[in-house]
């Protein structure tokens, strides 16, 4: 049961992190556009939140696992997500450039201006600052899913590779569940608003589903965890 969750929540949190970057692209899109810089700057943060998510996930699981703390990363990742429709207009709004520097002017005979043009301002880092702010702290909470998975279900040294493989394997398959589902289906039969707070009560669930499991046998996950056992 309790390895049936954990593959479970090991799942749903790939298929999240597959379906808010898909629909990341669409909550900036009104204001940044759609260029490639727009795509290269969220799947940067993605992948970046993955990164750091794993080595903070790794390091905590390595100190004292238990399936309250994996819990409280899956609420608090659901809890961002669903603030996301209630301030990305703010942050889009702040983190977007102001006009370039004027080019230069060309004046005629009588002293008036003829031409009068603005550049465009350069997007890229704003739409990476953008990004950061508003899915990168989910990203980071959803990378520390799966090491930590891993600590709580390997029990047995020697089949640390075959555990490793097989949690990556579960979230990779969510993650492709996730950019489907949003692609094929979400998108065209719900507002992006709430599709995120989809993706977050799902997390939240997740979380309450957790905490559950962490009451239901506190002592047997408060002990080291036995070589002799196994996945």
């Amino acid at each position: 049961m309790i390895r049936a969750v954990v593959l479970a929540a090991v799942f749903l949190s790939g298929a999240a992190l597959m379906s808010l970057e898909m629909i990341g692209f669409r909550v900036v899109q009104p204001i940044f556009g759609s260029d490639i810089y727009v795509y290269g700057s969220l799947i940067s943060v993605f992948l970046g939140g993955l990164a750091l998510g794993a080595f903070v996930g790794g390091r905590l699981a390595d100190r004292e696992p238990s399936f309250g703390m994996l819990a409280a990363v899956f609420g608090f990742a659901g809890l961002l997500v669903v603030a996301v429709p209630f301030v990305d207009d703010w942050v889009m709004g702040w983190t977007f450039p102001d006009e370039g520097p004027p080019t230069p002017v060309e004046w005629d005979e009588t002293g008036w201006a003829r031409l009068s043009e603005y550049q465009y301002p350069d997007l890229k880092w704003p739409v990476l600052a953008c990004g950061a702010i508003l899915f990168g702290a989910p990203a980071t909470l959803l990378g520390m899913v799966t090491p930590y998975a891993a600590k709580l279900l390997i029990r047995k040294m020697p089949q640390v590779g075959t555990g490793i493989g097989y949690i990556s394997g579960v979230s990779t398959a969510g993650a492709i569940f996730g950019t489907l589902g949003t692609t094929f289906y979400l998108v065209g039969r719900m507002d992006t608003p709430w599709i995120l707070a989809s993706n977050g009560l799902v997390l939240v669930g997740l979380g309450l589903a957790l905490a559950l499991v962490h009451l239901a046998a506190p002592r047997e996950r408060r002990r080291p965890l036995p070589r002799s056992a196994h996945l």
